[in-house]
C-alpha cells in the first residue's frame, strides 16, 4: 500500500481519535478524563507519595525532592487538542461556551509540572495557565503564573500560597514570581482575602497575556494578606465560566 493511504490514519490518531482512545479508564486515571496509560501510572505514584506525606511518613523535603526528581505535581490549566500529545497531561471537555468552538477549541487540563518558569512553558505552546496580576512597590503591574481556578490565600516573601487538595488530602504550595514550586505545610492567614478594586494597568496586562481575546468571561479583584509586609495586596484574576 502506498504511503499516502496512511496519511488519514496518522492524522486521526494524532488528533480527535487520540483523545477518544484515551478515554479508556486506565489505572490511576480520573473518571471521564482523556488520560494515557503512562500518565495514569505516574499520577498514581504522585498520589502514593502524597499519602505518605499526609500520614507523616515523609516530610516536605522528601516530597519536594520527589516532585523535582520525577515529573512534577499536577496543576490545572487549559490545552488545545494538540496538547494531548504532551507527556503527563489529562484533559476534560470545558463547560465554557467560548471554549467549545470548532476552531481553537480549548479543554480543561491537568499537567504535571516541576515549575511555572516561563522559558520552559514556551516549549509547550498548546497548554495554557492562568495569571494573577499584582502590583510591585512602585504600583507597576506584574504577572505570576498560577493554576486554573485557584486563588491564593496569602503571600509571603514574594510567593503566593495555595492550599491544594488531591483526593481528600491537603498540602500547601508556594509559587514565586519566577514560577518556582515549593510544597509546604498547611498554613492559614491572619486576615482572610476580601473584595478589592484593581487598576486599569492590571486589567490591561491581564488582557494582553490571555490566550485569546474572548478566552475569559471577565475578571475579579481580591485583596490578599501579605505576611511579610503585614498589609493587603491587590490581585486580579480571570473568570472563564467555572
Amino acid at each position: 500500500m502506498k504511503f499516502w493511504l496512511y496519511l488519514p490514519f496518522i492524522f486521526l490518531c494524532t488528533t480527535g481519535f487520540a483523545l477518544e482512545y484515551s478515554k479508556i479508564e486506565f489505572d490511576g486515571c480520573p473518571e471521564n478524563a482523556f488520560c494515557k496509560k503512562e500518565t495514569g501510572v505516574n499520577r498514581q505514584r504522585w498520589i502514593d507519595e502524597l499519602k505518605k506525606y499526609s500520614a507523616g511518613k515523609i516530610n516536605e523535603q522528601r516530597l519536594n525532592a520527589f516532585v523535582q526528581a520525577e515529573y512534577g505535581l499536577p496543576v490545572s490549566g487549559w490545552a488545545q487538542e494538540e496538547g494531548s500529545l504532551q507527556p503527563n497531561i489529562l484533559l476534560w471537555d470545558s463547560p465554557c461556551k467560548q471554549h467549545s468552538k470548532s476552531v481553537n477549541k480549548y479543554y480543561i487540563a491537568e499537567v504535571f509540572r516541576k515549575n511555572f518558569k516561563s522559558h520552559e512553558l514556551k516549549e509547550v505552546p498548546n497548554v495554557f495557565f492562568s495569571r494573577a496580576i499584582l502590583l510591585d512597590a512602585a504600583n507597576r503591574p506584574y504577572s505570576v503564573i498560577v493554576p486554573r481556578g485557584d486563588a491564593p490565600l496569602f503571600s509571603k516573601d514574594g510567593s503566593l500560597y495555595f492550599l491544594r487538595e488531591e483526593e481528600g488530602m491537603f498540602y500547601g504550595l508556594f509559587i514565586d514570581k519566577e514560577g518556582k514550586f515549593q510544597i509546604t505545610k498547611n498554613e492559614t492567614s491572619p486576615a482572610p482575602p476580601k473584595e478589592g478594586t484593581c487598576s486599569k494597568e492590571q486589567v490591561d496586562l491581564f488582557n494582553r497575556e490571555a490566550p485569546s481575546p474572548n478566552f475569559y468571561q471577565g475578571t475579579y479583584c481580591k485583596e490578599i494578606w501579605d505576611k511579610t509586609s503585614k498589609s493587603y495586596k491587590t490581585m486580579l484574576l480571570g473568570w472563564s465560566c467555572n
